[in-house]
């Protein structure tokens, strides 16, 4: 006769678990600090998606229509050739890209988004494009305080 209990994780054993994977998964894509990300960074604007394509099967990524609302830093650099529609949409580049942590979004979502204009090495294909340089934020007013503080040289 089998003994009642046997073969279930306790309470406590479940959480040590449960921490240990979250440890480990946050060990696997560490992010740099925000101050870092900012300089990194040529471009900082908040926008929303509005349109993904470009989708790589092979290297799962993508790339977005993203209306602009606010440029926090870097508006000189968006010259004319790169903006779309009218002037308030661009495209960026390299969601999916295994290197930066939080770079997945779905139609509708609105983020600050850090970004570099697309390399010359990436043209044709990321020509007149924005390329993501680092994990996406989600907007809230202390996230929008935190990169403005940055962007302003008050951290």
């Amino acid at each position: 006769m089998r003994e009642q209990g046997a073969g279930k994780m306790t309470f406590p054993l479940q959480l040590l678990l449960l921490s240990l994977a979250v440890d480990i998964s946050w060990g696997l894509c560490p992010e740099k600090e925000l101050e870092s990300r900012e300089e990194e960074a040529n471009v900082v604007l908040t926008g929303t998606v509005e349109e993904i394509m470009n989708v790589d099967p092979v290297y799962n990524t993508y790339s977005c229509k993203v209306r602009v609302w606010r440029y926090l830093k870097g508006r000189e650099t968006v010259k004319n050739e790169i903006l779309l529609d009218g002037g308030n949409k661009v495209m960026i580049c390299g969601f999916g890209d295994p290197l930066i942590c939080d770079n997945q979004v779905s139609t509708g979502d609105t983020r600050i988004f850090f970004v570099n204009v697309a390399p010359k090495s990436m043209w044709p294909a990321h020509k007149n494009a924005l390329m993501l340089s680092s994990s996406l934020m989600r907007i809230t007013l202390r996230n929008l305080e935190e990169v403005e503080n940055c962007v302003e040289d008050l951290v």
